[in-house]
């Protein structure tokens, strides 16, 4: 085929004469209609050109968009009562289990204060040093209740998001002392504890401790003030006091006796299981059961929708 059939040869001023070919497609051999050139622009025989499919990136952004929306919602604290009357039943669990075993409890800390004060007495004499395992868990609660604070406020506490970071935090603490304890690493005989102090158990006290934090922080953010789920005393003294205690209709009076028995039915329950299978049992226990709190909020109906009471059949 001769070159010379395709080429176009343009006039070029007095000055110069040259032959070009023009871009696009009189490059291929094919014909361009007049004003073409201004209408498309130049292909090159030697372009090259990457497929992109539109629809699949707007659908790629809109999932993302729809997730990151969903995170940032705000939940509806409807019901939420029933999530800290479970997290309450997790207070017994815990603290009957690290109480029995290590001496110290991790989420009722004016036990630990009383602890606290009998060490700086030196009493009791035997085992030695309890009163540490009380001051590290009271310091490390007071530590993490500003923690939970301050990154609710600043992350926005009715988020999903934030409640969803904080539980998995709560349940990742858990589930270190379960592992620990599980491998033998941290002694959970309740011989050895009191013989002295151990300062591996301050690992497990120390995480048990923050869990707790977290949970507390929660209930005020939800403000359900009456399900504080790691300590009894105010519950029942405010339960008592109320004075629509034998009101037929009272659903704070029934949280607060529901939250009462769920935390000592927790105790007398990791109690049993401390005593026929093992400490891990009881932390394993609550490791699922705050895990379970976790996906819930994940799937918690957001603000918005119909509005219910805290706890629709305890009213």
């Amino acid at each position: 085929m001769s070159p010379e059939k395709y080429s176009v040869t343009f006039q070029q001023p007095a000055s110069s004469s040259t032959t070009d070919k023009p871009p696009g497609d009189v490059e291929l051999g094919l014909p361009r209609s007049s004003g073409a050139l201004d209408e498309l622009p130049a292909i090159s025989a030697y372009s090259s050109f990457t497929a992109v499919d539109e629809s699949a990136s707007l659908s790629e952004f809109s999932i993302t968009a729809r997730v990151k929306g969903y995170l940032q919602e705000q939940i509806d604290t409807g019901n939420s009562d029933l999530i800290l009357i479970v997290c309450s039943f997790i207070s017994g669990v815990i603290d009957s289990a690290a109480f029995n075993a290590w001496g110290s409890f991790a989420s009722m800390q004016t036990g630990n204060v009383v602890f606290l004060a009998l060490g700086v007495s030196g009493q009791p004499p035997e085992p030695q040093l309890r009163w540490a395992k009380s001051l590290i868990a009271i310091a490390t609660f007071i530590a993490a209740v500003l923690f939970f604070t301050i990154a609710s406020r600043l992350l926005g506490p009715l988020r999903r998001s934030t409640l969803l970071a904080s539980f998995t935090l709560q349940t990742a603490a858990i589930l270190a002392s379960s592992i620990l304890v599980e491998t033998g690493v941290v002694d959970s005989q309740i011989a050895a504890s009191n013989k002295g102090i151990h300062w591996l158990q301050m690992v497990p006290i120390t995480l048990l401790a923050f869990q707790a934090a977290g949970q507390i922080v929660t209930s005020r953010m939800v403000q359900v003030e009456e399900i504080p789920t790691v300590v009894l005393t105010t519950v029942l003294a405010d339960l008592l006091i109320d004075p629509r205690l034998v009101t037929k209709v009272n659903p704070v009076r029934n949280r607060r006796i529901a939250t009462a028995l769920a935390l000592f039915s927790g105790a007398m329950l990791s109690g049993g299981l401390t005593k026929l299978v093992g400490l891990s049992c009881s932390l394993w226990l609550a490791a699922g059961i705050k895990g379970v709190i976790t996906i819930c909020w994940a799937f918690w109906r957001p603000k918005g929708d119909v509005a219910r009471p805290h706890a629709c059949f305890w009213s």
